[in-house]
């Protein structure tokens, strides 16, 4: 049987419709590779007309496997005149389980629907087919050696999701998970410059069945079946969000929860008030809290934030692993977002690249600092919601809170917050706070079909719109509330340039791994059989501890040094008023060789692409080797931003530039150093002790025992000041860093005792 041939209308609309579909990036490569090795067959979730005309658009565009077989489509009306018509009214002669393995037979592609609209008066869900073609390849596969892939795939039309509630579109057009004719006309027309189609893991029949061999056919088929409805809808969730409730229903099934009737029945006797009183002052309360997230909203701020971003900055440098293992977690259950927090644009930021890698956006905990009108009515339309900064003496409301959180994770929203409470005014990380962490964990705690994930992220910045708001607060000023007079420097804001922005993701912590890890650290034979999620109070506390603290190593770990960073440390590490363009060149190519050395994560847009590879102890005396590795012409747009910032100032002197910092921004840049300083502090803690007690020593020779004793008391001192690796102990720390110094010939040792190497 041939493929399916368009006549000339079909081939233009193909064309001018669909070729603005967003493609996954991995789906052909997938299907390819699928290809290669076994017989591809397509599945997606509902019947449609025009989910099989445009994957049939898009395998011949990309070369890939073409249908040969599609169930359940009369498809003759789109060919009234043409070839089409006759093919497939001869086909519809065969039973399509046998027209199915012909194509199997012959290696051929096919695409199946598995299953219908619902027809009104039905219920609004999907609908079993009359004839099961996926028993038809279980059949096939059982007879066959080459394996069958069957590829789960799903068009996104519409990013809006679908309502809990029905409504009265949804009775007269259909629900939006399973649209009428009319709906899906109307979407299509508004909505295919923004179609995406999003692709799950191929299903490889043959090891299914070779895993399973106990399984009827029949039994074998539902749960193939299941095992793909499971993979389309979880890469549909991904993309468009939980289903959405009304404001109201959130509230009552809140104030309903049992813990959160018996705090207000206590407060209801605390305070001698009817528990009516108590009842609306919950209310109230939760109308303040609650987001009340708008996907037309969502829209809108897209738009608007594409124009301000593309203003501002000079492009986003996002991680694009960390953003696919992101999209993977995403599938397991919901996402607990931690980014590192250094600018306001951090509410902003992290929605809108989620949306440009097809992750539906997160509900974000704000300070109800900011529920001010008219930003607070936007940002609550934008997936915010508020929280006061202190529950200290309300035990309500801190189980509103608390109680908001299960409610949204049940749901299966994904949920952001700084775990740092506030902006960092330095360009260092904050100490978590635990308060929101510790709610989460409960959540989380009692939803074991829930399976969170922590998802440490790192927000860099070359310049923050701040930069003169913390400036003013560090040397001492009064912190300005936030208001409408923040919203009137926009214009201001938008004349200037702020560099790049980073984003990348740190190592991602599953609930059930975590709660595993914590099982296995108690003491051997205390309650055998207890399940994991029954922490006793130290055990939850060390827990919540240990999260948080593994979170921040992260993030920090898996911030990018930037040019910024590079060229600010550069500039502070003399005391000079000046230092040469030369100077500055080699001093920033030996921090940056510095930095390799101790695992930093470095920006693309610092080194040169083929300049990946760290140099020798050696090489690094050769400050030639060492600059043809740095990518120059960021250094120069780094020191035209800090030049348009007054942040340096450049003057020439015998043909020579000399870049100087001023003495009253100095400050200002530490900002910018501090964002790289945390991948120094093992080496600065062993040097300094190193340093202190070589003093003492006749020989200049310190035992090693006596060094790792002084280093760790340091430690403890800056323990509030720098976040240290969460996952080792001190020792292994210590030796790490340790080697690391001897390796690059800065520390030698011999007979048990170290030594400084000078120069």
């Amino acid at each position: 049987m041939n493929a399916f041939e368009p006549n000339r209308l079909l081939r233009w609309l193909y064309t001018r419709f669909f070729r603005h579909m967003r493609i996954d990036e991995r789906w052909s490569d997938v299907v390819r590779e699928s290809a290669a090795t076994g017989v591809v067959v397509y599945v997606m979730r509902s019947i449609s007309v025009l989910d099989f005309l445009c994957l049939d658009y898009l395998v011949k565009r990309f070369r890939l496997p073409v249908l040969r077989f599609v169930n359940d489509l009369g498809l003759w009306i789109l060919e009234p005149f043409g070839r089409g018509e006759r093919r497939l009214r001869l086909r519809r002669q065969i039973p399509q389980e046998q027209a199915l393995s012909r194509i199997i037979d012959e290696h051929g592609s096919a695409l199946l629907f598995l299953r219908r609209n619902p027809e009104w008066g039905e219920r609004p869900r999907g609908q079993g087919l009359d004839v099961d073609l996926i028993r038809t390849l279980v059949e096939q596969q059982r007879r066959m050696e080459k394996p069958i892939l069957v590829v789960p795939q799903t068009f996104v039309w519409s990013l809006r999701p679908p309502n809990k509630t029905p409504t009265i579109l949804d009775l007269l057009f259909g629900p939006s998970e399973w649209p009428g004719r009319v709906r899906v006309f109307l979407r299509f027309l508004f909505n295919y410059r923004n179609a995406q189609l999003r692709s799950g893991e191929p299903f490889d029949l043959r090891a299914f069945l070779d895993k399973h061999p106990e399984l009827t056919d029949a039994q074998a088929a539902d749960r193939v079946r299941y095992a793909l409805l499971r993979r389309i809808e979880r890469e549909r969730r991904v993309v468009i969000g939980p289903a959405k409730k009304t404001a109201g229903r959130i509230r009552g099934e809140i104030v309903r929860a049992p813990r959160v009737r018996e705090q207000m029945r206590a407060a209801a006797k605390a305070q001698d008030v009817p528990l009516a009183e108590i009842e609306a002052q919950a209310d109230k309360e939760l109308r303040r809290l609650a987001a009340q997230m708008d996907p037309t909203m969502i829209g809108l701020f897209r738009r608007g934030l594409k124009y301000v971003f593309t203003k501002i900055y000079d492009g986003f440098v996002v991680d694009g692993p960390g953003m696919e293992r992101l999209r993977e977690a995403a599938k397991r259950g919901p996402l607990i977002l931690l980014p590192s927090h250094k600018s306001h644009v951090d509410y902003l930021v992290l929605s809108y690249v989620l949306a440009a890698h097809s992750v539906s956006p997160p509900l974000i905990a704000a300070g109800d600092n900011l529920s001010f009108f008219p930003l607070g009515w936007f940002l609550r339309r934008g997936g915010a919601f508020f929280i006061r900064r202190s529950f200290k003496g309300r035990r309500l409301y801190s189980s509103l809170v608390a109680a908001y959180l299960r409610k949204v994770l049940v749901d299966g929203w994904d949920v952001e917050f700084f775990l740092e409470g506030g902006r960092s005014r330095t360009g260092k990380l904050l100490p978590p706070k635990l308060g929101l962490l510790s709610m989460v964990v409960d959540a989380g705690l009692r939803l074991p079909a829930k399976r969170l994930s922590f998802v440490p992220i790192s927000v860099g910045y070359e310049r923050v719109i701040e930069e003169g708001e913390y400036t003013h607060e560090v040397s001492g000023g009064e912190k300005q509330p936030e208001g409408v007079g923040g919203l009137l420097r926009t214009p201001r804001i938008l004349r200037s340039r702020y560099g790049r922005l980073y984003i990348h993701i740190g190592k991602i912590f599953d609930m059930e791994e975590l709660l595993t890890e914590a099982a296995q650290l108690r003491a051997p034979g205390s309650e055998p059989g207890r399940d994991i999620r029954e922490l006793a109070p130290a055990e939850r506390r060390a827990l919540i501890n240990r999260i948080a603290h593994r979170v921040t190593y992260e993030i920090d770990r898996a911030t990018s040094v930037t040019p910024a960073a590079l060229v600010a440390s550069a500039l502070l590490s003399q005391q000079r008023r000046g230092m040469t363009h030369g100077e500055l060149l080699d001093r920033c190519a030996r921090l940056l060789a510095a930095l390799q050395r101790q695992g930093a994560h470095i920006a693309r847009t610092v080194t040169r692409e083929s300049s990946q590879v760290v140099v020798t102890p050696g090489q690094l005396a050769d400050s030639g080797v060492a600059r043809e590795r740095l990518r120059v012409e960021s250094i120069e747009e780094t020191l035209a931003l800090f030049a348009d910032s007054k942040l340096v100032v450049t003057n020439s002197a015998d043909g020579e530039r000399i870049h100087a910092v001023p003495e009253e921004r100095r400050l200002a840049l530490e900002y910018f150093k501090n964002a790289a300083l945390h991948f120094f502090v093992p080496s600065a803690l062993i040097s300094t002790a190193l340093v202190r007690q070589q003093s003492a020593e006749p020989d200049g020779a310190v035992p090693e025992q006596t060094l790792r004793r002084e280093v760790s008391e340091l430690s403890r001192l800056f323990k509030h000041e720098f976040m240290y690796r969460a996952d080792a102990t001190f020792d292994e720390i210590f030796d790490d860093a340790l080697a690391r110094m001897i390796d690059a010939g800065e520390v030698e040792r011999a007979d048990g005792a170290l030594a400084s190497v000078e120069g």
